[in-house]
């Protein structure tokens, strides 16, 4: 059991390494430019950014994050996240086109409208971080892993294709990944749920 585990583990290190290389310090650069656009862009258009957190709350209001009490569902939020990483590794089956970078802007651009929102709202920035960085340490790690994994499946498919000597076969290609899914960005977003809904709350209270 142990050995089994050490091995999965080895390949999942490799994956990183060999694979993924300095991609996950290339989204990391992407979100944190995409965040201040966003926070600009949003900060000089208080109606765009109000009708945004709108859309944003009826939303999250009906993902089945809040629990019937009113408060953040810890499972609601897991599962959330889950297919929210799912998908940015899957939008790289499609050749040529880099899909999973959209949900890098995505959420990037999003962070920084809600910053912008509480700018607009007269709301310190100090809340703002409270109810972001308790959480975001694991889950935007975790995000920029799982795009920086759609990223290079998507690019392994291309090789493949066009018959490079760089390309790796599919099926030692996916099995890195899905042990890098499940060893790696699971434990980050289970953090991460745990984080959102046990703590960042009391904190937020704290704070207001």
């Amino acid at each position: 059991m142990k050995e089994t585990l050490q091995t999965h583990v080895d390949g999942m290190r490799s994956f990183v390494h060999q694979q993924l290389g300095k991609l996950p310090w290339i989204m990391g650069i992407l979100f944190v430019v995409c965040s201040a656009a966003g926070y600009v862009v949003f900060a000089l258009n208080p109606s765009l950014t109000n009708e945004l957190m709108k859309a944003v709350t009826e939303i999250f209001a009906q993902s089945g994050v809040v629990s019937e009490s009113g408060g953040i569902s810890f499972f609601g939020i897991l599962l959330n996240n889950w297919f929210a990483m799912l998908f940015s590794v899957l939008y790289g089956f499609l050749p040529f086109v880099f899909l999973p970078v959209l949900s890098i802007i995505t959420n990037a651009v999003l962070v920084g409208a809600m910053a912008a929102y509480y700018t607009i709202s007269g709301l310190p920035l100090t809340l703002f971080f409270a109810g972001i960085l308790p959480h975001g340490i694991f889950e935007i790690p975790a995000l920029l892993l799982a795009v920086s994994m759609g990223v290079a499946l998507c690019r392994n498919i291309i090789r493949l294709i066009t018959r490079s000597a760089r390309a790796v076969p599919m099926v030692e290609f996916l099995t890195g990944l899905l042990q890098t899914m499940l060893l790696l960005i699971f434990p980050l977003i289970l953090l991460a749920a745990a984080v959102e809904s046990f703590i960042t709350p009391a904190l937020l209270q704290i704070l207001a």
